[in-house]
This record gives structure tokens, sequence and C-alpha cells, in this order.
């Protein structure tokens, strides 16, 4: 089933946040991307990560973002650093990316002196991993196209950007990285998502057996999701990708992987159905009706699966109907 741009923005957002929502992770990366002149200032061995839910979602449609909470080390008191990370979601960059910055910035200010308080510093990080080049200016005021005798009185900051696409993952430089395995898998699979990459697929498999990752089923299938929705590998493929690679538990991984896709198909649905079916159905104690309207939920989400080019075996999975039911729905 092929994924629209939405669908893939909403999956990466989710998996952003699963990775970087870690305290480790976020310290660990932030260990590898940041300027060596920047990092000595910073406090990293105890930064906190920050939900930013409290944020206005007009600064924030279409990106993804999280704060790293630390402080400044050098100084004689604990000046106060958010390292503000924003993920751009596009496969190509976009300008906006400066103003969605600097809305975060004036937002953060704003709150800082209506509290009285000095305003904190922000160190503002940009994660890309699109199939395009970054071509965004590294500067806010770089976008104007003004001589520097004029530039000189805009409004102006630099962020550090973090491109995967130059990122060699399977360079020596990268030893620190593999340390942390978690991490490592979702930098290369992040990489490859708009690139589909199977090469990398089968390279990140081999890095799993090598460090006996595969034992952790839960992680592994997280992993597996991420790749089957990224990638549009197919069941049978990824299966043969798996056993390629010699990856032990390929016959746990698989069902597991199909069973909660069925969960998700079923759960997608059910709102929309019990809609469909009538108030009837809501009434406690029918039932019948409950039952039928079951039966009919997989008739529902077999007919879409078939619309969006599922073979007829991803149906049964998927549905539990037979190959009889299912084939009254071809018909």
């Amino acid at each position: 089933m092929k994924n629209t741009t939405t669908d893939i923005q909403n999956i990466n957002d989710s998996f952003f946040h699963k990775i970087f929502d870690s305290p480790e992770n976020a310290r660990d990366l932030l260990q590898q991307i940041l300027p060596t002149g920047l990092k000595k200032h910073l406090e990293l061995a105890n930064i906190k990560i920050e939900d930013t839910k409290y944020v206005s979602n007009e600064y924030k449609k279409g990106f993804s973002d999280i704060v790293v909470k630390t402080v400044l080390k050098t100084t004689k008191e604990q000046i106060p650093v958010d390292i503000y990370f924003l993920l751009e979601h596009k496969s190509e960059g976009r300008v906006e990316v400066l103003l969605q910055v600097l809305k975060y910035m004036v937002f953060e200010w704003e709150k800082d002196y209506n509290n009285n308080k000095s305003p904190r510093l922000i160190i503002p990080v940009v994660f890309y991993h699109g199939a395009e080049e970054w071509k965004v200016p590294r500067s806010f005021a770089e976008q104007f196209d003004v001589n520097d005798e004029v530039k000189r009185y805009l409004l102006d900051y630099h962020y550090i950007l973090f491109d995967t696409n130059p990122w060699d993952f399977r360079s020596e430089t990268n030893k620190e990285f593999k340390h942390n395995a978690f991490l490592f898998t979702a930098m290369v699979l992040m990489k490859a998502a708009y690139k589909k990459d199977l090469e990398a697929i089968l390279e990140i498999f081999r890095f799993w057996r090598e460090r006996g990752f595969t034992e952790n089923k839960d992680i592994v299938l997280f992993f597996m999701k991420y790749i089957s929705y990224t990638q549009d590998i197919d069941r049978d493929h990824l299966k043969d990708i798996l056993d390629k690679t010699k990856i032990e538990g390929g016959d746990i991984i698989m069902p597991t992987l199909a069973q909660q896709f069925r969960e998700e198909f079923r759960e997608e649905f059910r709102e929309e159905f019990i809609e469909t079916l009538g108030p009837e159905l809501k009434k406690e104690g029918i039932k019948e009706g409950i039952k039928e309207g079951k039966k009919e939920e997989k008739f529902e989400i077999a007919r879409r699966m078939l619309l969006n080019n599922f073979s007829l075996d991803q149906v049964i999975l998927s549905t539990g109907l037979t190959k009889k039911e299912i084939k009254t729905l071809i018909n």
C-alpha cells in the first residue's frame, strides 16, 4: 500500500519523538554533531527533554520538535540553555524552517520577559533527512539578497544543521554512534527513508546480528514497522531480507508484525464503521447487532485493502475472512 505524504510525515513525527524523547539518545547525538567549540561550554551530562505540546500548533505546522534543557557550565552562574531540535519532514528543505525557529525563540523569550526572567539562550539544531540537497540559508539574514552594509542591520541567527545525506554511516568516524545501537539504527533508517535504500536496510540487519540486537523483539518490531512504512516493502520481501541476513526469529517477527498491522487497520476503521452501521448498533444489549457490525467492519477493511492493491493472502491475514468471503467482494 502506498503511503501519502501526510502518512510519511506522521510516521516520521512519531519515530522522531520515540527516538529523541530519550535523554540518552539526544545526548549521544549532540555529542556527535555539536561543534567542539560550543560543546565544551554545555553541560550535557544531565540534560532534560521538554514536551513542546504547550507551544501553539500554528508555530509547529508541518514540523516536529523537541527541546533539550541544559545549562552553560563555563560561567559562575548556571545560565539556562535550550537546544531546540527541529525535524524537517519534507523530502526537500524549506525556507520556512527559518521562520519556525524564530517563532519558537520569540515564543519562549516572551514567556521569560512576562515572568521577569532574563531571556534564555536558545541554540537551534535542524535535523534533515530528505531526499534532495539542503539549500536553505544557514542563517536568517542570509535569505535576504542585500549587501553587507544593509544586512548588518537585519535580524540574524545561525542554526546547526545535521543532514543525513552527506552523513556516511559506514565511516570509521561513526564508531561512537554504534555504541548506541538503538540510535545508530534510527539514524540509518531515517537516512534511508526517502531514498528507498534497501542496501542500507540489509546493512542494518547485519549490524543487528553482529551486536545481538535481535534478542529484544519489541525493539526489532518497532524498527521493522518503520522500515515497512517508509520503504514500501511487502511482507514477503521483508521476510526474504531477514532470511538473507540470517536474522534469527524471522518466523516469530513476521507473524507478530502482521498482527500489529491488523490491529491498526481495525482501530483505524472502527469509529467510522460504528457511524455507518446506524444508531441501533450503539444501543446496549443488542449483541447480534454488534456481532454483525464486527463482520461488516472486516468486509470494509478488506475492501479498502483490495483497493490499495494488497494481495489476497495479505487481506486474509489482516481480516480473518475466508478466501470465499473476500472473493465475493472482488466479484
